[in-house]
């Protein structure tokens, strides 16, 4: 095997069984394979809380279509200027330079009852009902000096507008024109502070506004109001506790009225006063007319000892007798029929007397009942009288010497804030909102 070629040519490739296999000079070589995507090295990196495609962004950043960190990181710190701080510092610079000064003035008072309680009786100072009366009553001067109602009031009596739009006034606290009554009432509460406190029943007012004898006049007027309302309601509860007791009097009255027209038609029908007094006077009657037969027949029997019965004498005895023996029956007629009540005839004086003993007691009855209920409705007024409700004003409006009003640097840390708050929810949704898409 000496004539073998002792070299190999570099078209050729020897195999393992020394063959030669000749290549074809034109073929290029074969681009090698992309290896297949390594799952577990992505399970690896997202594991240790590695993104990969922000790696892949950190490597290709020219692949990729978002923005750089830093130009994000600039529009962040610029959003912060444009809506934090430039609007922060406009508004501090508006209420240390620009925001009027607000006076106020402070005035307290409390509702009260003009009824007494012991000062030993511990159980009832906690447990009257006139401290109850009080504490509701209380309540209604508190919402009433928020409501709509004192708005209206006042501003007849102080024009709310002209106070509040002074030429002094500054934009952002003034109170406006030609607003509707719900948006004076919101600015009324806002500078008219009303707090009520529950333990001492003492209601608190502080008045706001941009000149100190204006919060003066409009705290006077917060005071004139709330005493007529309390007068207004010291007389409704004085005429509700009366009217039950005038509704009773007039109630027995009536009653008594009308039992005695009825006594009166029955005088007049049966011509008599007191039927019991005429059968007082029938039974002394009878009891004489008794008597007398008695007396004649004792007479008879006297003469008949020594007279024959056939003489005119005895005769006119027999008839004396007969006819007072008559003359009771018919008394006794008058009395009664002889028979049970049952009877038609109520002609006689045992019904007369029944009927005029009803009639009696309902008017017995009636004069009590209207005379319990007078004495009621006295007592009634008495009681009215001594829970009568006044305004007990402790505090008069205080007037200010220098302004303690508007709290620029309070407004100014809470704009910022609020600012502050707006713009981290932002930031916070964009990046949510990006690592999402």
């Amino acid at each position: 095997m000496s004539s073998a070629p002792s070299a190999l040519k570099p078209e050729q490739k020897q195999t393992s069984n020394a063959d030669v296999v000749p290549l074809p000079k034109s073929a290029k070589p074969a681009a090698p394979l992309r290896p297949a995507k390594d799952t577990t090295l992505l399970d690896r990196l997202k594991k240790s809380g590695l993104d990969p495609q922000r790696l892949l962004d950190l490597t290709l950043p020219g692949s990729t279509g978002k923005v750089s960190p830093k130009k994000r990181h600039r529009a962040i710190i610029a959003g912060f200027f444009l809506a934090v701080l430039l609007p922060s510092i406009a508004f501090t610079a508006y209420m240390f330079f620009w925001a009027s000064d607000q006076f106020h003035s402070v005035t307290a008072f409390a509702v009260r009852s003009a009824q007494s309680t012991p000062a030993s009786d511990v159980l009832g100072l906690m447990f009257s009902s006139g401290s109850e009366s009080t504490s509701s009553n209380s309540y209604i001067v508190n919402d009433y000096l928020q409501s709509q109602a004192v708005v209206e009031d006042i501003d007849d009596q102080t024009n709310l507008e002209k106070v509040f739009n002074r030429n002094d006034a500054d934009w952002l606290f003034r109170m406006g024109t030609e607003l509707p009554i719900e948006e004076k009432l919101s600015y009324w509460n806002s500078m008219v502070d009303v707090s009520y406190d529950a333990t001492s029943g003492v209601i608190h007012v502080e008045v706001r506004s941009f000149d100190r004898q204006d919060s003066v006049d409009i705290a006077r007027a917060i005071l004139l109001r709330s005493e007529v309302l309390v007068n207004k309601l010291s007389e409704a509860n004085r005429q509700q506790s009366v009217k039950f007791a005038e509704q009773s009097v007039a109630k027995a009255e009536a009653r008594l009225k009308a039992i005695r027209k009825q006594m009166l038609d029955y005088r007049q029908e049966t011509q008599e006063i007191s039927p019991k007094e005429n059968a007082k006077l029938t039974m002394e009657m009878i009891a004489g007319l008794e008597e007398e037969v008695i007396k004649r027949e004792t007479e008879r029997s006297t003469l008949l000892s020594y007279l024959d019965q056939d003489s005119p004498r005895i005769r006119i005895i027999t008839e004396q007798i007969s006819a007072l023996r008559a003359q009771i029956a018919n008394e006794r007629q008058r009395l009664g029929s002889g028979t049970n009540a049952n009877s038609s005839d109520r002609t006689s004086i045992s019904f007369r007397i029944a009927d005029y003993s009803e009639l009696a007691l309902e008017e017995e009855f009636a004069q009590a009942l209207f005379t319990t209920s007078l004495a009621g409705l006295e007592q009634a007024r008495k009681d009215a009288d001594s829970k009568h409700l006044y305004l007990a004003t402790f505090i008069q409006p205080t007037l200010s010497d220098s302004a303690q009003y508007p709290q620029r640097f309070i407004y100014s840390l809470a704009v910022f804030l609020l600012l502050s708050g707006l713009w981290i929810v932002s930031i916070l949704m964009y990046y949510n909102i990006r690592d999402r898409t």
